[in-house]
C-alpha cells in the first residue's frame, strides 16, 4: 500500500529536525530552480512540483518568475502529474506570499480556488526546509540531468526534462516500490478542463526578417517595426495571441506548440 514519506526537515547541517509524515494526495510542494549558464544563453527559470508523499516531482522551462508565469508552470506541472494534492507548499515566495503580512497574496487567491485546493502554506519564516522534498528534486534533476543534458534551446531542454523525469526520476527504488508506482497510487485531485487565465506579457525586439521570436517559433509583424521593441500579450488557454506596438495591436497570431518551427 502507499505509506506516508518522512520528510527530514533539516539538511545534514547539525541543526535539530523533526521527520514530517506526508499523508498520500496531501501535498504538493513547490519551488523555482534558476539557471544562469543555458546554453542558448538566456537565464532560464525552472518550476519544480513535487508530490511530498512519493516524491513523484514534474519541472516546466520559464523565461521569467513572476505570478502569470508561475500560474503557467504550475499548470503545466499539475497536468504533467495528472492531478494536484489538496494544499499546495510554497517557500516565502513575493508572487503568492505578501512579504509584509506572511499571507497568501489576493491575486493568488483566485489561482488555488481554480484547482480545487484546500489551501496554500508558506514555510515559516528560517524554515526553508519544511519544503525538502522539492529541494531534493530540484538537486536531483540538476545532478542526474542538466549536469549532462544535451539540449540546445528551452523547447528541448523541456522535452529532455519530460523523458527523463519519466524514465529516470520515476523509476527510482523507494520502500520496495518505485516513486512511479508510488504515486500512480496516491489520491489527487481532478483538474479544471481549462487552466486558470492568467495574462502573460512578454516583450521581444523585431528582427531584421521582421520577426519576433517567442518559446522556439517566429512570427511575422510588420516590415516598418524591425528594430522596434513589441510586447506581446497571451492568456493561458488561448489559441491566440496580440502583438502590440505603442499600444496598438500590430499583428495577432495563433500559437504553435512550443518548439515547433
Amino acid at each position: 500500500g502507499l505509506r506516508p514519506h518522512c520528510e527530514p526537515c533539516s539538511a545534514s547541517n547539525g541543526r535539530a529536525h523533526v521527520d514530517i509524515e506526508h499523508p498520500p494526495g496531501e501535498e504538493v510542494q513547490w519551488d523555482w530552480l534558476e539557471l544562469d549558464d543555458t546554453p542558448w544563453g538566456e537565464k532560464a527559470y525552472v518550476l519544480v512540483g513535487a508530490l511530498s508523499c512519493s516524491g513523484r516531482f514534474r519541472c516546466w522551462f520559464s523565461d521569467r518568475d513572476d505570478q502569470a508565469h508561475l500560474v503557467v508552470g504550475i499548470d503545466e506541472v499539475l497536468r504533467r502529474l495528472d492531478g494536484t494534492a489538496r494544499r499546495w507548499r510554497v517557500d516565502r515566495m513575493a508572487t503568492v506570499i505578501n512579504p509584509n503580512t506572511g499571507k497568501i497574496q489576493r491575486s493568488f487567491v483566485p489561482v488555488a480556488k481554480h484547482y480545487g485546493v484546500e489551501g496554500v502554506d508558506p514555510c515559516p519564516p528560517r524554515h526553508g526546509n519544511r519544503k525538502g522534498v522539492v529541494e531534493k528534486s530540484i538537486h536531483y534533476l540538476t545532478q542526474g540531468w542538466w549536469r549532462t543534458a544535451r539540449v540546445a534551446s528551452p523547447a528541448e531542454a523541456q522535452a529532455s526534462a519530460d523523458r527523463w523525469c519519466v524514465e529516470v526520476a520515476d523509476a527510482r527504488e523507494r520502500g520496495g516500490s518505485t516513486v512511479g508506482a508510488l504515486a500512480d497510487a496516491e489520491p489527487l485531485l481532478t483538474l479544471p478542463e481549462t487552466p486558470y487565465p492568467a495574462e502573460v506579457i512578454e516583450v521581444r525586439t523585431v528582427a531584421a526578417n521582421a520577426l519576433i521570436s517567442l518559446w522556439g517559433n517566429r512570427y511575422s509583424v510588420p516590415p516598418g517595426l524591425v528594430g522596434a521593441r513589441v510586447q506581446i500579450r497571451w492568456r493561458l488557454g488561448a489559441e491566440t495571441f496580440a502583438i502590440s506596438a505603442g499600444g496598438v495591436i500590430v499583428a495577432v497570431h495563433r500559437l504553435a506548440p512550443r518548439g515547433a518551427q
